[in-house]
């Protein structure tokens, strides 16, 4: 059993307060690089980076220092999906045929192929459902900047990946400091002045980055870019305007708080969850930081400046330098924790909120969840006595779930706190 939200006290009309979270290693083994398949905990990573998830829930990361592409299944078994372990090249071919240098993003494309930024290629990779693996873009061991049509543009360093609704394929070219895309065959600009470091806000090649490295698209349609040299987050809309979306350029720090306010130091990727919220893999302060749909930042796992591996709940849980991020299907975040050589399963603290009805009187509890989890609502009248069950075990369907409670007449407080059951 896992408490992971926190009691509410019954004295106002409405409330809404915090869950804690859980952290739990689901393959590797902490601070010990290798290349080892294998269940669980006893495969092996070497700096793991970008991660992506299939249709069936199986995990695929980037193993960056193994110049491989492997698969976490959903059965806890690790298997090399791509590349030679170990071994660095530029190769094409089927599955282990295949070679990668230090591979970093991943994104699935909307034909189920896997899309791969092979940093250390400087190219653009596609492996198709059945693993062959094609070069689609750039030139490899070539690394440069150069557009036009994909065969002979030149990349920098590309780093994140992510698909816009048309298909087209946009890179955080960390290198060159820009953002490309990949549309039709023809390599484009889409956003920052080509190898010029900068902050400045504005539209498409009138804006500047600084090694800019995740990349995810909201549901309408604008890029967010974790510019990591920065220590910001900046939102690009479809016409290609830049702004600063959380964190001041050139600041770097570990401060929550609203997202002008808020500090981060190199953020790494991001993803969106179900809400709309935005996460963050803050690597160099070692957290998760999540950026809130109404623009609060906070810090949602690990300790800012404290690195480690520990698993565990409420606050217990530690990173070392988290990259890659995905959500799968229920809800739950996994993590590329890169230095640990990690892959780790957070599941994020959700907002339980408390409406007090005082006609008839009864109080309803909503808090985000993870879809298949068992959870469980209790009570007591008082902190230092014993929790009582509300009702029976409730499992989410969805990514929410509402209770209501109705005390005695007279009883002018409660307390409230929900259990996630494994």
């Amino acid at each position: 059993m896992k408490l992971v939200a926190i009691a509410l006290l019954l004295i106002a009309p409405a409330a809404l307060l915090r869950a804690q979270d859980s952290v739990v290693t689901l393959a590797g083994l902490a601070r010990c690089p290798g290349a080892v398949n294998g269940p669980g905990t006893n495969a092996l990573f070497n700096e793991p980076a970008g991660l992506a998830l299939d249709a069936q829930g199986n995990l695929y990361v980037a193993d960056s220092a193994n110049h491989a592409i492997r698969i976490l299944s959903t059965n806890g078994m690790v298997s090399t999906f791509a590349g030679q372990l170990g071994t660095a090249g530029t190769l094409d071919g089927t599955g282990t045929n295949a070679q990668f240098d230090a591979p970093s993003g991943l994104a699935f494309d909307f034909h189920g192929n896997l899309l791969v930024a092979d940093t250390g290629n400087a190219t653009l990779r596609q492996i198709s459902p059945a693993g062959a693996v094609t070069t689609i873009a750039g030139v490899a061991g070539t690394a440069g900047y150069a557009d036009g049509p994909a065969g002979t543009a030149l990349f920098g360093a590309p780093l994140g990946l992510a698909v816009a609704a048309n298909g087209s394929i946009f890179v955080a070219d960390g290198g060159n400091h820009i953002i490309r895309r990949l549309a039709a065959g023809v390599v484009s600009t889409f956003a920052g002045n080509p190898g010029v470091w900068g902050a400045a806000d504005g539209p498409g090649t009138n804006a500047e980055f600084n090694a800019p490295c995740g990349l995810a698209f909201d549901a309408p349609g604008n890029l967010f870019v974790s510019d990591a040299n920065n220590h910001t987050l900046r939102k690009i809309t479809p016409g290609g305007l830049v702004t600063t979306f959380a964190g001041t350029a050139g600041v770097d720090g570990s401060a929550d708080g609203g997202a002008a306010a808020a500090t981060f130091c190199h953020p790494a990727e991001i993803v969106f969850d179900p809400a709309g919220n935005l996460l963050v893999a803050d690597s160099f302060n070692h957290l998760l930081r999540q950026i809130t749909t109404n623009g609060l930042v906070r810090t949602v796992s690990g300790v800012a400046g404290v690195d480690g591996d520990a698993d565990g709940v409420n606050g217990q849980g530690r990173f070392f330098n988290p990259y890659g991020l995905a959500f799968d299907a229920s809800g739950a975040l996994r993590v590329a924790d890169t230095y640990n050589d990690l892959i780790r399963e957070v599941l994020v603290p959700f907002k339980l909120t408390l409406l007090r009805n005082t006609v008839p009187s009864a109080v309803t509890l909503t808090w985000a969840t993870v879809a298949g989890r068992q959870y469980q609502v209790q009570f007591t009248g008082n902190l230092a006595g014993s929790w009582t069950n509300l009702t029976g075990r409730m499992t989410a369907t969805g990514f929410a779930l509402s209770q209501t409670d109705t005390p005695p007449p007279g009883q002018s407080q409660r307390h409230y706190r929900v259990l996630l059951w494994p």
